[in-house]
């Protein structure tokens, strides 16, 4: 019964080998840039007289911070 198998198996690591190699990572710098520019674009709707950090600090802060884990609004404060 392997004998049947093994043929497929090495056929299954062979693409995810080449898959591997056809994918690379983004560098973390472009990244920054995207989420930056992305969070920059939005319009803040706050008061102007109440904006005491900008928005787009508070957004990059909360979107990184639940990415780390945070589940709550304390947790987002101390990630900040």
């Amino acid at each position: 019964m392997t004998k049947g198998f093994a043929p497929r198996l090495k056929l299954a690591v062979k693409s995810q080998a080449k898959r591997a190699e056809k994918r690379q990572l983004t560098p973390l710098s472009e990244i920054q840039a995207n989420l930056l520019n992305y969070v920059a674009e939005l319009p803040d709707p706050r008061v102007q007289r109440t904006q005491k950090h900008s928005l787009k600090d508070i957004l990059v802060i909360s979107i990184l911070a639940v990415i780390g884990g945070a589940e709550g609004w304390e947790d987002m404060e101390n990630y900040g």
